[in-house]
């Protein structure tokens, strides 16, 4: 005999069933609303840390699998720059194991980054726009000068890196006429097993860099402009056969750029 107070079971299936469909409405919500609002929230710190500007075409995180996209970021220079680009990355993929984040080695599986254009731009005052970047970013919060932390870099491992620049160019203000000079790079590399800034400058990535890798190393700065100029140091003390194998046409691209750079010198 059937139960007229008793719950029907029809009805708590129909309950549970709208239930799942509304936690599930809930949390597409929250996921777009999370997707929509972190582009705002990059560019937004990076400018009021940094003070360079940027826009993002879109950005996803995803903290339980640990992997990160994003898409279109354009990076510009402030005003106290008499150029404003600065980066244009197509496409920038990681996918860390997300337990190591909390460690003192993060381990990432897999980071792509596409780059379409880095233009490195130095001031009358000599300074560039990465060097600036960098300082501004590592400023403290409190804006008041602190020695500098004996703390060793923090330890990572990138099982697979790829890499894609198109194009590099150098804006040089610092002298009495501005040099501007386009590099075509087209360089796409693969590094296994990244654990340090120097293993970017293989003598594969190099042979695509020695365009432009004289000047870079003046540009280029912390770990990142050390790591270029120890790499060179050892080409050229070496004398690698595959510097060699490069042929007059980036010679004459790399002399191109030194003769205008001391020709801008002069008084």
């Amino acid at each position: 005999m059937r139960c007229a107070r008793c719950p029907d079971s029809g009805s708590r299936g129909g309950i549970l069933f709208k239930l799942i469909i509304g936690l599930a409405v809930l949390f597409a919500a929250l996921a777009l609303a999370w997707m929509l609002f972190l582009p705002a929230v990059l560019t937004a710190q990076l400018r009021s840390r940094t003070g360079f500007d940027a826009t993002v075409q879109s950005l996803a995180v995803n903290p339980f699998t640990g992997t990160v996209e994003l898409r279109g970021l354009v990076v510009t220079n402030p005003p106290t720059f008499p150029a404003r680009d600065f980066m244009s990355v197509r496409r920038f993929h990681s996918n860390a194991e997300v337990f190591s984040l909390f460690t003192d080695r993060p381990v990432f599986q897999d980071v792509e980054l596409d780059v379409a254009r880095v233009t490195l731009v130095k001031r009358p005052d000599g300074q560039s726009n990465a060097a600036v970047l960098q300082r501004n970013y590592n400023q403290p919060a409190d804006g008041l000068p602190h020695p500098p932390s004996s703390q060793p870099p923090r330890k990572f491992l990138i099982r697979r890196l790829t890499v894609e620049l198109d194009e590099i160019v150098i804006d040089d203000h610092s002298g009495q006429t501005a040099v501007r000079h386009e590099y075509h790079l087209d360089l796409k590399h693969t590094y296994t097993d990244v654990t340090e800034v120097k293993q970017l400058f293989a003598p594969a990535a190099l042979h695509s860099l020695a365009p432009v890798g004289a000047a870079l190393s003046g540009l280029l700065p912390g770990n990142l402009g050390t790591a270029l100029d120890d790499a060179l140091k050892d080409v050229a003390k070496t004398g690698s056969s595959w510097f060699k194998a490069l042929g007059h046409k980036v010679e004459e691209k790399a002399k191109g750029y030194f003769d205008a750079l001391e020709e801008s010198k002069k008084p």
